[in-house]
């Protein structure tokens, strides 16, 4: 497992914040069930495998982390609601 030795951009972030399940797994599954919505999307889909990916060589105990570097991503997420 690579942990945070992959660096994640601002919209693999966003992605991440917005569905987060609270655990690697379960967020990575949450992302996944998006990708027929984005139907031929190429950008979209790119950034959301690219996202799953770096999620999947990360550690449970380095998602717990990244968590706490997220909390940015989901409060601009949440003012904009």
């Amino acid at each position: 497992m690579m942990d945070l030795a992959m660096n994640f951009d601002t919209d693999e972030c966003l992605v991440t914040a917005m569905f987060d399940k609270g655990n690697r797994n379960d967020t990575m599954e949450a992302i996944d069930h998006i990708i027929p919505f984005l139907k031929g999307d190429a950008d979209m889909i790119g950034l959301v495998c690219n996202t799953i990916r770096k999620l999947f060589c990360m550690s449970d105990e380095g998602y717990e982390t990244f968590l706490m570097d997220l909390e940015d991503y989901k409060s601009k997420l949440e003012e904009e609601e």
